[in-house]
């Protein structure tokens, strides 16, 4: 009975060893997308107020959102992508970083898309997205705020996964979505530095002094 159950083994084709790398790569990508579901995900929304909606306003509001991100991009490190239509530059990829993520400028209306004449656009970033997108749309908001003071609606809108609207007044304001993304709060911190998001923290364990230390 042994015998019979061994040779019925062999001939069962998914159990042969040309099988067995297919299935390995199987339960490791089954092992990955488990690790990710246990992270968090941010879903984001770009629409201009309506106190925004002319025509001749749009384009000016197409050129301020193009030059906060060419601006910030070798700070961070990521790629701006313009492409020549006609008489002016037009962005076709706003922002393109090393772990995937891409913002792209499109009539498409697809995920992690900017409509070139609505300037309506939505998406997701995930944990292996990494930080980088999570702050320039932050900081690209706050940019919107600054220029844009008479605008009584936001441009950017941040939730996370469940539908609660993420609000950002500094970077301590964070500390919750840095966790439940699974990111590096030290990388987000000094990366928010360079946006201006927070300020530089000072390591005084290595300021060194000639001055001898008095204590009283």
């Amino acid at each position: 009975m042994a015998d019979n159950f061994a040779v019925s083994e062999q001939l069962d084709p998914t159990l042969q060893p040309e099988r067995l790398d297919e299935a390995l790569v199987n339960a490791v990508g089954s092992d990955s997308d488990a690790e990710e579901r246990t992270f968090g995900a941010v879903n984001w929304l770009i629409s201009p107020p309506t106190t925004l909606q002319q025509e001749g306003v749009k384009r000016l509001l197409l050129g301020f959102i193009t030059g906060v991100f060419v601006k910030n991009r070798e700070a961070l490190g990521f790629e701006v992508e313009m492409q020549d239509n006609s008489d002016r530059l037009m962005p076709s990829v706003l922002m393109a970083e090393a772990g995937g993520f891409e913002l792209k400028v499109c009539p498409t209306h697809g995920e992690n898309t900017l409509h070139p004449h609505t300037l309506e656009g939505a998406g997701e970033i995930s944990h292996t997205h990494g930080h980088k997108p999570l702050l320039m749309l932050i900081c690209l908001q706050e940019r919107f705020q600054q220029e844009w003071e008479a605008a009584s609606e936001p441009l950017v809108t941040l939730c996370d996964e469940q539908g609660n609207t993420i609000s950002y007044s500094n970077f301590n304001s964070l500390e919750n979505i840095i966790e439940r993304m699974g990111f590096d709060y030290d990388a987000v911190r000094s990366d928010a530095v360079k946006l201006g998001l927070a300020t530089e923290q000072v390591n005084w364990s290595e300021i060194e002094s000639d001055i001898e230390d008095c204590f009283f």
